[in-house]
């Protein structure tokens, strides 16, 4: 497998992607408050993901430890930034409970960095930076529309760094063996499937009008 098939494969995976984000009703406060809470959710575990990884990472590779633990630092404190925008928009993190795609994104990401390799942990950082790079303009515009730019923090910070960092993580993808390769796409796969399904359930709860439990 080479770089240009995993690039491949990522913009056919974000034409599916763009339909779910371009119809995603952002101009909801129920649906974007969701979003929020969600994103919260999976995004406060990534700098003790990337921690992981790079505890994990062979000593044979210490460019791909270094790089973890690097990214780990640029991550750090976004998740107030939600917390920021969640409180804008009139909510607490508290009022909105986990659901089963936002555990799903981040839960697995543990399993595949444990038991499978570090290295997976790229197919996660790839799907995710991605949709900020691709769509972040997008979802920014309308949410900064919405509810002005105090309530959209996260989303404008990511769509600014993650076209450099998407373009970072497919060099390094590129370097991997065949069959690391192999298990990033396979995670990329997975989570792009599972930011599907989490989008899908803030919508039904926008439209149940739930939030606490």
């Amino acid at each position: 497998m080479k770089h240009k098939n995993v690039n491949d494969e990522l913009k056919t995976l974000l034409k599916d992607s763009q339909k779910q984000i371009e119809s995603f009703p952002w101009e909801d406060k129920q649906a974007y408050s969701a979003w929020v809470s969600q994103t919260y959710y999976f995004a406060r575990h990534t700098t003790r993901l990337l921690a992981l990884a790079s505890a994990r990472t062979e000593f044979a590779a210490p460019e791909f430890h270094n790089r973890f633990l690097a990214h780990s630092g640029e991550e750090k404190g976004h998740d107030k930034l939600l917390v920021n925008d969640l409180k804008t928009l009139g909510s607490k993190m508290e009022e909105w409970p986990e659901m089963p795609g936002a555990c799903a994104l981040y839960q697995t990401q543990y399993y595949y960095i444990e038991h499978q390799s570090p290295m997976a942990f790229f197919g996660y950082i790839l799907g995710l930076e991605a949709l900020a790079a691709y769509f972040g303009e997008h979802i920014n515009k309308r949410v900064e529309k919405a509810w002005g730019p105090k309530a959209a923090h996260f989303i404008r910070v990511h769509a600014e760094e993650d076209v450099g960092h998407t373009d970072e993580a497919l060099s390094k993808i590129a370097t991997l063996p065949e069959h690391h390769q192999t298990v990033v796409l396979q995670n990329l796969k997975q989570t792009l499937s599972y930011y599907e399904q989490m989008l899908n359930q803030c919508k039904e709860a926008s439209k149940a009008g739930l939030k606490a439990a």
